[in-house]
């Protein structure tokens, strides 16, 4: 069952399928995201893909334009797919900016800056778009960048806030230096939010950074303690805001977010309930860290559990509970480790032996070994599976990735006899 709820979940938050929606072609008329214009409008579309659902967000773009998509750049966790006819890179998840970043960043600047008033630039971003588009601030080099934007993370930032600082004190493409670069073309961005919010997914380049966030970043070095250690320059970063969105000129669009958890939690819940199950939403979004994320997600399903007090005469196959979370990381980080720890947890939390949770990733790359689509790492808390204890498993994705956090299942059966199971002693 929680195979097959993760599977409805990915398949309603696809980002192939959120762009082909967002970017369509209907008699005569163009619709872009909120905006609908002629068909002809555009002499020339352009686009930039970034993230860990790069390909699919650009294959979307292309299967929705056809030959009217004229060149594009892709940078993602896995090489360019055979279908697109475009440039890109590989983009590993890791800390801070890759050292791709810059080849990405020429690239982008390139493809926006031959636009002009009479074309198009697709900016679509997923989360991981951040590793592409981010370089060190000037002074310090990337290793200390990323040794910076880490600690800050030990320190308690979340991962949000660690985004928010890659955004306001970062150089490359990020706090809408991409915007600045691309003439008098239209931009539209397309994103994949994955509950941090969009303008912090790739570190915002089409949005200049606002004073709002100028005061959010320096509160959070203070309490962090690393106003004294941040890089060279971050005082004058957080002097003046860079122009907040009343400074956008019209021909960029506000971003629109084509996908986000509650589609994922929404087709995951609705698959359950029409296999029987109850279904119930523990929690829209969770961004503690691994343990904390385990702890909150385990006391509200055994509430929701007790209150629906499930008999041998309840009309439902049992409880199910879900919740979308980003296990406190900043974008771009592998989540292997981190889904372990939250399994690991959460099979010490677990006191119905009839109860099993289920953590899966959202992002990754289809067939892939070192960084599957679906992979749900550590011990099972399942009592009745066959895979060996510490393996990882992963449930086959045969198409379509996108990137809107972990999806946590829990699963609780209605008893089939008259005495009820005792909760487990611990």
């Amino acid at each position: 069952m929680p195979g097959l709820a993760y599977r409805s979940a990915v398949s309603a938050a696809d980002a192939y399928r959120s762009v082909r929606l967002a970017l369509r072609r209907e008699s005569g008329t163009l619709r872009i995201g909120n905006r609908f214009v002629p068909d002809g409008r555009f002499r020339e579309v352009a686009f930039l893909s970034f993230g860990d659902a790069a390909n699919s967000m650009a294959l979307g773009a292309l299967h929705a334009l056809g030959d009217r998509l004229t060149r594009g750049f892709i940078a993602g966790p896995e090489p360019v797919a055979p279908e697109l006819p475009f440039r890109g890179v590989t983009i590993p998840p890791g800390w801070g900016g890759d050292p791709g970043a810059r080849e990405v960043i020429a690239a982008a600047t390139e493809i926006s800056a031959d636009l002009t008033e009479q074309d198009l630039l697709l900016v679509l971003l997923s989360p991981g778009a951040l590793r592409a588009l981010l370089l060190p601030p000037a002074g310090s080099t990337p290793e200390d960048f990323s040794a910076f934007l880490a600690a800050a993370h030990e320190r308690g930032a979340s991962g949000r806030e660690v985004g928010l600082l890659a955004r306001v004190l970062g150089q490359g493409a990020v706090g809408g230096r991409l915007a600045k670069s691309t003439g008098s073309c239209d931009v539209a961005t397309f994103i994949v939010d994955r509950g941090d919010g969009p303008g912090i997914v790739g570190g915002g380049p089409t949005r200049p950074v606002a004073t709002a966030e100028l005061q959010e970043a320096r509160a959070a070095l203070d309490r962090l303690g690393l106003a004294t250690a941040a890089p060279p320059g971050t005082e004058s970063a957080l002097a003046g805001a860079t122009g907040g969105p009343t400074a956008v000129p019209d021909r960029i669009a506000r971003p629109v977010v084509v996908v986000s958890p509650a589609d994922a939690l929404r087709a995951a819940a609705d698959t359950l309930f029409d296999k029987g199950w109850t279904s119930r939403l523990a929690f829209l979004e969770l961004r503690e860290d691994p343990e904390t994320s385990a702890d909150r997600f385990l006391e509200r399903s055994e509430e929701l559990v007790r209150a629906e007090g499930l008999g041998p005469t309840s009309r439902t196959r049992g409880i199910a509970t879900f919740a979308m979370m980003t296990l406190g990381l900043p974008e771009g980080v592998d989540e292997g480790p981190a889904l372990g720890r939250f399994l690991l947890r959460a099979q010490s939390l677990l006191r119905r032996r009839e109860m099993s949770v289920g953590l899966f990733r959202t992002a990754g790359v289809i067939g892939s070994d070192a960084y599957p689509a679906g992979g749900v790492v550590g011990p099972p808390t399942d009592p009745q599976a066959t895979w060996r204890r510490g393996r990882a498993r992963a449930v086959p994705m045969r198409a379509g990735i996108t990137d809107v956090g972990a999806l946590a299942i829990s699963i609780c059966p209605t008893p089939s006899s008259s005495t009820p199971r005792e909760p487990m002693d611990r």
